[in-house]
């Protein structure tokens, strides 16, 4: 499927809701990577005016040369008072229900802007309605998540060719920070996790100063940034000779990984994926220590639509890229999680990652 103009989607989206306009912000604060899909402007300040016939973009002076290069399609207001030049505009336009991002944007601006604009309705527009016209990803994007999952990847080779014994999580992942950055990624997608030992069972452990040792597994689940597109992958490694138990867990979730992502194909439900991956760990006697989806969409956000999980029953589109990323985790044993970043194309899945999913020994 080819990806639709995100301007065309929204002003659809306007007409079915009898909205006169939608509004999105982003500032230091509320970051809003939908204002930055919709208009190109990647500034941390500023907001978005769209009408069913007009697309303006309001900004402070910082950004004016900035927002002219970035958002030719808008027409440029800056101003030192958004708010003020917002209120005169929708006045001026004869704005009556004005949908806002709902998710993203603070309550002290939504106050401060019905107070400048009386008799006009603020109706959230819904996280949704507007995650979903990024749900399919153009050629362009495509390109720069492949070259943040190459990058990434590559980083996280070069990482586990050197010693891994002895140092501490937090040292593996600022190598790998660095390693991002030297090959060309603009930094972390998200904070790498490192989570080592006993700690290994822990999802979203967050790298500490335990050192790692002779027999430990060590999840390593990490991204890099790519023109503000995001990459995630998840390996599992083992320092020495790996266990019976070790090799067994880390076979289920290779398993699940695998049968997972060749079930993927246009037209198969994302719960319908989730529950491949979920079938084969819970046969194996895991079940209860797989305890989140199967995975996410990627993009400008690291974790965006489409969800793969028991309660999503998205079908799944060519152009969509998600990761599948199973795991069983033993609390007071260890763990294992294998990721890998997919995007789907008409014939089927496109492995975008690229860095071993088997149990990689490290020394």
């Amino acid at each position: 499927m080819i990806a639709k103009d995100p301007i065309t989607l929204i002003r659809e989206k306007l007409k079915k809701l009898n909205l006169d306009a939608v509004l999105l912000n982003t500032s230091e604060i509320t970051r809003s990577v939908n204002l930055r899909y919709l208009s190109g402007f990647s500034g941390s300040d500023a907001t978005i005016l769209m009408t069913p016939n007009q697309l303006r973009l309001f900004t402070d002076g910082r950004y004016k040369t900035q927002a002219r290069e970035e958002s030719g399609q808008f027409r440029i207001h800056i101003t030192g008072d958004k708010i003020r030049s917002l209120g005169k505009v929708i006045r001026s336009q004869g704005i009556r229900r004005l949908g806002i991002e709902g998710s993203r944007i603070s309550f002290d601006f939504v106050d401060a802007l019905k107070k400048a604009i009386k008799n006009v309705d603020v109706i959230s527009f819904g996280r949704k309605g507007l995650e979903d016209t990024r749900i399919i990803k153009g050629a362009t994007e495509i390109e720069k998540i492949s070259l943040a999952a190459r990058l990434a990847s590559s980083a996280c080779r070069e990482l586990l060719e050197s010693d891994v014994s002895g140092k501490t999580e937090k040292e593996l992942a600022g190598r790998l920070k660095f390693l991002f950055e030297q090959k060309g990624a603009s930094g972390e997608s998200f904070e790498t996790i490192v989570a080592s030992g006993i700690r290994s069972a822990l999802p979203h452990g967050r790298p500490t100063d335990k050192r790692i040792e002779l027999g430990d597994l060590v999840v390593i689940d990490y991204g890099c940034l790519v023109s503000g597109y995001s990459s995630d992958e998840t390996v599992t490694c083992v320092v020495g000779p790996p266990t019976s138990d070790q090799i067994k867990i880390h076979q289920v979730v290779y398993e699940a990984h695998n049968k997972a992502i060749e079930f993927v194909k246009p037209g198969v439900g994302t719960d319908e994926v989730d529950r491949v991956a979920r079938q084969t760990i819970s046969e194996a006697g895991y079940g209860k220590y797989f305890m989140h989806s199967l995975g996410h969409g990627i993009g400008l956000e690291v974790h965006e639509a489409p969800y793969l999980s028991p309660r999503s029953k998205t079908p799944l589109e060519a152009g969509m890229v998600f990761t599948v990323e199973p795991g069983i985790y033993i609390e007071g044993s260890g763990g294992v999680r294998l990721e890998s970043l997919i995007h789907l194309t008409p014939s089927g899945p496109e492995i975008l990652s690229n860095a071993s999913k088997g149990l990689i020994l490290v020394t």
